[in-house]
């Protein structure tokens, strides 16, 4: 698997480096693109092997270096995209006015672009270069910040959910939510001594882990747990999967999970604090990814069995990997905890995620059920963060 994931980094990497090659050599001159072709084509296989190197050297040898030089062609990888993107709609836009204006003049005589230096290069071309130079450099600047100082500001974001039937001997009751964690490549033993140092402030009751636990290789699971494990709770530490456990072998991640002591909730649930006016039950069900094929045993959520032998009226607070399936379970639990959006992860001002996320992060409200989104603790794809803070969530239940 983990030879395959390289050959998939180098492939995607390829056309995304070819095609900046591409471009870059659309703004020069003919005689200059004769010059260059070679040499821009040839750096972009480079940076493409060195992507799928960087992936392939980062399970067998996870030193600090070795991390390092990973997020760096990551990054890389990143902001050619993200420029490309950006140059993309430009010319889009570009094309677009040029035809309206051809149409509006039909019968006038176009100009010719006027020759720049007079080197062969017209000022349309120019003008791209410079602005194609110029979003590469802040796009690799600002992903560069998210990479060593965005993805390093963890917060703790505290929500207040009111709750039916809520006991009154559970009043302020606190539980810790982590989510998407992403052990591995990015994520080592700095990010969760940052992370789970807020935990400790928060001194919860209770401490929860919403999926995308490990990236891809299911060993990291043993790290976190030791993590997971290591501030005492007085109801302990309960996890659930995510896509991303799943990728790494759903049945492996579980076991290893629930070897160290972790407790596993997969389509199940646990009755908590019953001597405290009845408590109140902890659900956890499978991720969606189980849906399309999962590990035998890992085949997605199934809130109908998880809640089977639950008496009605107790309060029910649900672990679901990914919040779209509220959607779901709106009217069947009171309060859904969920992460998975990373909240965008990458937010240049706006939430480009929104356009195909309903709910991103933070809290929602239908009927009488909540649900609250978690940003997450680590990164997919560029190891940065932009706008979206990694989040440790403290969570305060109080009767309605």
């Amino acid at each position: 698997m983990t030879v395959l994931r390289a050959v998939f980094f180098f492939a995607v990497g390829a056309a995304v480096h070819l095609l900046g090659a591409r471009w870059l050599l659309s703004t020069l001159s003919r005689v200059g693109r004769k010059t260059w072709r070679r040499r821009m084509y040839g750096a972009a296989v480079l940076f493409s092997l060195l992507l799928g190197f960087a992936r392939l050297v980062a399970r067998r040898y996870p030193t600090q270096f070795i991390r390092g030089f990973g997020a760096v062609t990551m990054l890389e990888f990143g902001a050619v995209v993200i420029a490309l993107f950006a140059i993309g709609i430009m010319t889009l836009a570009r094309l677009l006015v040029s035809r309206i204006r051809r149409v509006a003049a039909a019968a006038s005589t176009q100009h010719a672009d006027s020759i720049a230096e007079g080197n062969g290069v017209t000022r349309r071309q120019v003008i791209e270069r410079a602005i194609g130079v110029s979003l590469f450099g802040a796009t690799t600047s600002t992903l560069g910040w998210g990479m060593v100082r965005g993805r390093h500001a963890f917060t703790i974001d505290e929500v207040v959910v009111r709750l039916k039937d809520w006991p009154s001997a559970l009043e302020g009751y606190t539980i810790a939510q982590v989510s998407d964690l992403h052990v591995g490549a990015f994520v080592g033993e700095r990010e969760l001594e940052e992370g789970f140092e807020l935990v400790a402030k928060i001194r919860p009751d209770l401490l929860v882990a919403t999926g995308d636990l490990v990236d891809f290789e299911a060993d990291a699971a043993n790290l976190l747990a030791r993590y997971l494990l290591r501030y005492r709770t007085r109801d302990g530490a309960f996890a659930i999967l995510g896509n991303h456990d799943h990728y790494a072998g759903a049945a492996e991640v579980a076991g290893r999970l629930q070897a160290s002591g972790v407790q596993l909730l997969s389509n199940r649930s646990v009755r908590l604090r019953e001597g405290d006016g009845g408590g109140f039950a902890l659900i956890g069900v499978d991720d969606l990814h189980g849906r399309r094929g999962g590990s035998p045993g890992f085949r997605g959520p199934d809130l109908r069995a998880a809640t089977r032998t639950l008496p009605p009226q107790l309060p029910r607070i649900l672990l679901a990997h990914q919040p779209s399936y509220f959607d779901e379970s709106a009217g069947r639990i009171a309060l859904q905890l969920s992460g998975h959006t990373h909240g965008g992860q990458i937010n240049p001002g706006f939430r480009p995620v929104s356009a195909l996320m309903k709910y991103v992060a933070g809290r929602y409200d239908l009927g009488s059920s909540t649900l609250y989104v978690n940003r997450g603790f680590g990164v997919t794809g560029p190891p940065a963060r932009i706008g979206a803070p990694p989040e440790v969530t403290k969570i305060v239940l109080v009767r309605s």
